[in-house]
């Protein structure tokens, strides 16, 4: 009984704490002296933002990166 307790509270984490916006996500940092460059790993999608602080999202639909 406790086994299958421990497997339900696992998954209700589960669901609550995976992002399916970024899960297949694998962001790399390019340090910039205010702001840094943010590359994806495996869809190739890039963007600025804060030294850190990956994207909480995929950008792999965005198109283009701009620059």
């Amino acid at each position: 009984m406790i086994i299958l307790l421990g497997l339900l509270i696992a998954f209700i984490l589960l669901l609550i704490f995976a992002r399916p916006a970024t899960r297949q996500c694998r962001w790399r940092e390019r340090r910039g002296a205010e702001e840094s460059q943010w590359h994806c790993a495996y869809c190739g999608a890039q963007t600025g933002g804060a030294p850190g602080r990956p994207p909480d999202f995929c950008l792999r639909d965005q198109g283009p990166p701009l620059g």
